[in-house]
């Protein structure tokens, strides 16, 4: 796996998290990652490139959610997530509330970029709740975004850099006329990333100089997810850092009780309902992959 010019992706999941095992072994992918100009780093994540092959057989990916969004371009063969196919060549990748799992073979040849959670908004011009859902949003949806115009010039591009290049010159001209993130967002997404989702929500509003009504509208029209909904998937996410980091010598038990659980079965309820496998079946994926 090469990675180029990788971001600081500390406290991110989703595509940050969307990692092969050292060299691919598993299913063949090479990622790579690569940051954005100064311009565009308090909105942007990283741009990736996935593509599959090898010689591995192909496997599966996780693509845990992070309350992000993004934009992804194929040049590849068919689009395969959750056992189905997807038609099309770009599309919007809305916040998501469970994880996904994308099937990895030769043909695979995405590209995408990966807004910060929040920070979507000035590029798509739209609600995020209305992109939110576990499936892709067609590129063709939102006209005025133009993305199967865009494709058609990446696809052209000669190499990564170019393709990169032409994505830096969009999203900065998108920007110039974005209305301005509001500020008690950054705020508040701020103290529930410090938080790792673990604080109540009542305890963010006694913070903010307005009320959770307000603060649910913030959410909905910039992250897609209510505040909720977002501290839950922050939560499950720091879990899973957990398990990865204590393999087998942490017990369930006690990373848990780290991640602000005091009982089990919320623990195990909380996991599941995002990332569709128990804590211990987490435990079980963690050690063949990583060893």
């Amino acid at each position: 796996m090469s990675e180029v010019s990788q971001p600081d992706l500390a406290g991110s999941s989703g595509i940050g998290d969307f990692r092969p095992a050292p060299q691919a072994v598993m299913t063949g992918l090479t990622l790579e990652r690569v940051a954005p100009g100064a311009a565009l780093r308090p909105y942007v994540q990283c741009y990736w490139q996935a593509r599959g092959g090898g010689g591995a057989p192909a496997g599966t990916e996780l693509l845990h959610p992070d309350g992000a969004s993004g934009l992804l371009f194929n040049f590849g063969g068919a689009l395969e997530r959750d056992g189905e196919r997807v038609l099309g060549d770009c599309w919007i990748d809305g916040p998501k509330r469970r994880t996904a799992r994308l099937a990895v073979g030769a043909s695979l040849d995405l590209l995408g970029v990966r807004f910060l959670p929040g920070m979507a908004f000035p590029f798509v011009g739209e609600a995020l709740s209305a992109l939110a859902g576990e499936g892709l949003t067609s590129g063709d949806a939102l006209r005025q975004l133009e993305l199967e115009a865009l494709h058609e010039r990446l696809w052209q591009a000669p190499d990564l850099a170019g393709r990169l290049a032409l994505l830096e010159e969009y999203l900065r001209a998108r920007l110039r006329h974005a209305e301005r993130t509001p500020s008690a967002l950054v705020t508040s997404l701020g103290w529930l990333q410090r938080q790792q989702g673990q604080a109540s929500i009542a305890a963010l509003v006694d913070e903010l100089p307005f009320g959770q009504r307000r603060l649910e509208r913030l959410f909905q029209r910039h992250v897609g997810l209510s505040p909720k909904r977002y501290a839950r998937l922050l939560r499950v996410a720091h879990s899973r850092e957990l398990i990865k980091r204590g393999r087998a010598r942490t017990p369930l038990t006690d990373i848990a009780h780290e991640a602000g659980y005091f009982d089990q079965a919320h623990f195990i309820h909380d996991f599941k309902a995002v990332t569709g496998v128990t804590p211990g079946g987490y435990l079980a994926h963690v050690r063949r992959r990583y060893g």
